[in-house]
């Protein structure tokens, strides 16, 4: 089974509202992200966040960590798929190859720890725990993906414009121009 996992949990102080709100086509981020999800094979997309069907951030200052150990709570051990919901151009593309390199407990793209793929087990769960009792600057997503075992994908001819996320306003811009 594949999950897919939008973290849209943050403040998104920067942009200065909420990134799962903006469109792009006329679609939202959040319902792009799951729309990605789901063409790539997830049978179930669960969004970290305190929004309507979210689920709320058990450590709201943690980063996506906090958002993915918060999520590992309620969901089942399965293959995860986890974006941010600030990706305007993320697409099955870009996701299914992290689906085909599963001899890791985690895969990302070279340069880019998200969007990424991990096994949810016992043993994530237990890493995922642990970070959440010592949180700082080891509490990461290159911390966690360490500390599961990553495979790195050459970028080669992917398009990195797809991996491209929007945290202001003006990075905003420039990506959907």
């Amino acid at each position: 089974m594949i999950i897919g996992l939008v973290l849209a949990g943050g403040l998104s102080s920067r942009m200065g509202e909420d990134k799962a709100a903006l469109r792009i086509g006329g679609v939202t981020l959040l319902d792009l992200a799951s729309r990605a999800l789901r063409a790539c094979g997830a049978s179930v997309v669960a969004v970290s966040g305190t929004r309507p069907g979210g689920i709320p951030d058990r450590w709201p200052q943690a980063g996506p960590v906090g958002g993915i150990a918060s999520a590992a709570d309620f969901l089942p051990d399965a293959d995860v798929l986890v974006v941010p919901v600030d990706m305007p151009y993320l697409s099955s593309v870009l996701l299914t190859p992290l689906l085909d390199a599963s001899e890791r407990a985690a895969t990302c793209w070279q340069r880019h720890p998200l969007p990424m793929r991990f096994r949810l087990d016992d043993h994530a769960r237990a890493v995922l725990d642990d970070m959440m009792l010592h949180p700082g600057r080891d509490c990461s997503i290159s911390g966690l993906q360490a500390r599961l075992g990553l495979t790195v994908l050459p970028l080669d001819a992917t398009d990195t414009r797809l991996l491209v996320n929007c945290n202001t306003p003006e990075e905003w811009q420039e990506a959907t121009r």
